[in-house]
């Protein structure tokens, strides 16, 4: 052994070179103190032989296991690439994403088949080999459920960002369980952020058990039902298994109103000028808390030049109203809109306003209210007012 590579609850890992095959391994040698101890002995040498059964290109191979002078060990594939911690924190494009979810997720149908739930699936057990592909290591905590009973016993165990509510609440597990970590990760490459936060274990449990999932940046809204499947607070609304997930990504589509919103955040260059402007920016904010969780408000900020352009701005717009409202349902509570417009075009656009309200599909709308502000391309104030929810009728509110 020439160098730790690290250390955690249970195990150190070594650098060492394996001599019949003069190849570099890492070795993971169950900590002294929990050695002594039969019980921890007996699990760490049954889930070793375990994960060493499994043989999948996205799950680092186990070489050898066994007891030497009373260590416990297993060696395994030295893997050089880096952590996806790292990736994630660097940055990912949505490419590079999806190609590491298809990987894990075949791993998962993989274990899953094999009657093995990994529990722990999290950036920091997925690494990269010298070619890019990603492994899913770290099974220090996984078990079959052939052998281990504990399944089915009441022991929380994993990290809290990235477990599923059954998981918080020591419930049964089962492979959808690695799905929604799975569902976690694909998050956090996306957006650099995790799905659910809170300061301590308890607020973490309470996110994952009661927080709707959040709803992606439109440029990737593409991917929101997927990330709704592998969110889902009941396992039995997640996909049956790791394929039926590489399916799922196979069906994902940009649809023409995502191509065209991406059009409109790209800056447009205009010989040696500085870029434009993005002209529709929108953006979710909370609004205060209820029974039932969160309330939220949704913010439109737009520019256009003549009505047309105004007129452009509806199918992105339409669609992101309508996927906020089927992600939040109830907990809509208002919608407020800035638009930067020529004077002259204000009227028309405040008819259109009202009939928008009136649209298939966004009829929720006319039961918050909604505040609009016109503005001139200069600064100067055109009107502000609110669309009141209708109670039989609609009433409007002017703003000082």
């Amino acid at each position: 052994m020439t160098e730790r590579l690290g250390k955690g609850g249970m195990a150190h890992v070594f650098l060492a070179t394996q001599n019949s095959f003069e190849r570099p391994v890492a070795i993971k040698i169950l900590s002294p103190a929990l050695a002594v101890e039969p019980r921890f002995a007996e699990q760490f040498m049954r889930e070793a032989r375990t994960v060493a059964s499994l043989n999948h290109p996205h799950i680092v191979p186990v070489y050898d296991v066994g007891e030497f002078e009373g260590y416990y060990y297993l060696s395994m594939e030295y893997v050089t690439g880096g952590s996806l911690k790292t990736r994630i924190r660097n940055g990912m494009t949505e490419e590079e994403a999806e190609t590491v979810v298809r990987q894990l997720a075949s791993a998962l149908h993989y274990a899953g088949e094999h009657y093995f739930i990994h529990r722990d699936v999290k950036p920091d057990n997925i690494l990269f080999r010298a070619d890019g592909s990603a492994v899913l290591m770290d099974f220090g905590i996984a078990s079959s459920t052939l052998h281990d009973n504990t399944l089915n016993k009441p022991r929380q165990m994993g990290t809290p960002k990235y477990m599923s509510p059954e998981q918080h609440r020591a419930q049964p597990l089962t492979p959808q369980s690695d799905l929604y970590a799975l569902g976690c990760v694909f998050y956090e490459m996306l957006t650099g952020n995790a799905p659910f936060n809170g300061d301590d274990p308890a607020a973490m449990a309470m996110a994952h058990l009661r927080e709707p999932i959040p709803l992606l940046p439109i440029r990737l809204r593409h991917y929101q039902s997927l990330l709704k499947a592998l969110l889902a607070k009941n396992p039995a609304d997640r996909p049956e298994h790791g394929n039926a997930v590489i399916a799922m990504l196979d069906s994902v589509e940009s649809p023409e109103h995502y191509r065209k919103e991406r059009a409109a955040y790209r800056p447009q260059q205009q010989g040696n000028t500085t870029p434009l402007a993005p002209r529709l920016r929108l953006k979710e904010s909370p609004l205060g808390m209820s029974w039932r969780g969160k309330l939220y408000q949704y913010d439109v900020y737009l520019v256009a030049d003549d009505f047309e352009q105004f007129q452009d701005h509806f199918p992105v717009l339409r669609s992101a109203l309508m996927d906020w409202h089927s992600q939040r349902g109830s907990r809509c509570k208002a919608v407020t809109l800035k638009a930067t417009l020529h004077p002259w075009i204000s009227g028309r656009v405040k008819e259109y306003l009202r009939d928008l309200r009136r649209t298939e599909g966004l009829d929720f709308l006319s039961r918050i209210p909604m505040s609009i502000n016109l503005v001139a391309a200069d600064g100067e104030h055109i009107e502000k007012f609110v669309l009141q929810p209708e109670k039989p009728g609609e009433i409007e509110t002017p703003e000082d």
